[in-house]
């Protein structure tokens, strides 16, 4: 299997400006709505697998180019390594060196093996949102589609990519279906993948069996930003000592600083920015739902009540919030982590364990929550503000 026969600097024109323009028509369709009724309107699966598809052979088959980074460095790799199965070394990836040498006993060139990695990243992917958000796959794939980091990880940091893909899947089956061996084992493959997933796996078990609800979350994402700015570098020592990645005395000294636009160290304020519309979204969710407890004169609802779970019966059903404050606790304690972190040399390599769920909770939160009378109106602008701080960051030449 060969690579697209053109010029590689085409694959991230035609990415951005087909899931642009892909989520614009969807803004126009959305916005003359007053309620939510096309949110809820089924009928969705066929468009959002079929550009998932094409998007798996367009970005999986690109051209071997130095433009998409880590892609030359994985591709040496992969031509030196010998077809013969080797030992397993259970302490390291063990699973996408497995992944890796298979590929390469069944004769597959480079491309093949980057095919095969690309239809596991939005695979995986694909299968968790449709768990998730089954009456509306095609709306909150666009969320996945047009998230800042998502080509970037398709195509740079594949490891990880692929490997929060898996966590994905994991956290929507331990708080959906609540199999939790199920998803223990998914959370065992995805470290086997890239071992920094660790963190989203001990922050999904938070939000599964320690903290019921969000607001202690929410309070630790924004302390950490002051701990950030007074201590954190001793903080960045201490929590890049953990082992969560293999290169992680490389960011930390700045001895890979040739390789990306986050290499350069400092508090960044503008990713900061970013990453706080979930928070956003999370706190809103949270102060509306004590708004309507006090509206309906009640410490806790019937539902809250009888399953557990905070804001049952009042912002949506028991297992759409529990879904919901499990993604929403998991995106603010790893994304903490990663403010703590931020003045690392290639912190994005951590902002990732975040950014993998801020599409999810973005469109989870808007597909499944009520929280507006006129959600369509209000999802199709959050869209369109997702997509639009994308495609500045392209413009900007930033994007991957």
């Amino acid at each position: 299997m060969e690579p697209l026969p053109i010029d590689p600097h085409i694959i991230p024109q035609v990415f951005y400006w087909l899931v642009f323009i892909t989520c614009l028509f969807l803004f126009f369709s959305y916005s003359g709505s007053n309620n939510c009724d096309k949110l809820l309107a089924s009928g969705s699966m066929a468009p959002a697998l079929i550009l998932t598809i094409f998007l798996i052979i367009f970005v999986g088959l690109r051209p071997i180019h130095g433009i998409f980074g880590d892609t030359t460095t994985y591709a040496r790799t992969y031509q030196v390594i010998s077809p013969e199965f080797g030992v397993i070394d259970w302490g390291g990836e063990w699973l996408f060196a497995l992944i890796r040498t298979a590929c390469k006993k069944m004769g597959f060139t480079v491309s093949g093996f980057f095919l095969v990695v690309e239809t596991g990243y939005l695979g995986f992917m694909f299968w968790a949102y449709k768990k998730a958000l089954w009456e509306n796959v095609w709306f909150a794939m666009l969320f996945a589609f047009s998230a800042y980091s998502l080509f970037t990880y398709g195509v740079n940091g594949m490891r990880n990519g692929l490997a929060c893909s898996v966590i994905t899947l994991a956290i929507i089956i331990a708080a959906k279906d609540r199999k939790y061996l199920i998803a223990g084992v998914l959370c065992f493959l995805a470290m086997g993948i890239h071992k920094s997933t660790v963190l989203p796996t001990a922050a999904m078990v938070a939000g599964l069996f320690f903290l019921k609800k969000p607001k202690m979350a929410l309070w630790f994402w924004v302390i950490s930003i002051p701990v950030s700015l007074v201590a954190g570098g001793p903080i960045s020592n201490v929590l890049m000592g953990l082992g969560f990645d293999d290169r992680a005395d490389a960011y930390m000294s700045g001895d890979n600083m040739q390789y990306g636009n986050f290499s350069h160290t400092g508090f960044r304020w503008d990713f900061l920015a970013y990453s706080a519309m979930p928070v956003w979204l999370i706190w809103y969710v949270v102060k509306r739902t004590e708004q309507k407890r006090l509206e309906m004169g009640v410490e806790k609802t019937a539902e809250e009540e009888e399953s557990g779970v905070y804001g049952a019966g009042i912002m949506a059903d028991a297992e759409s919030m529990r879904v919901f404050n499990v993604i929403a606790i998991v995106y603010l304690l790893t994304n903490a982590f990663w403010v703590m972190v931020i003045k690392a040399a290639f912190s994005n390599r951590f902002a990732y364990l975040s950014w993998f769920i801020y599409p999810l909770v973005l469109a989870y939160g808007v597909i499944r929550l009520h929280i507006w009378e006129d959600q369509d109106k209000k999802a199709g602008l959050i869209l369109l503000g997702h997509v639009a701080f994308t495609m500045f960051m392209y413009f900007q030449g930033k994007a991957f």
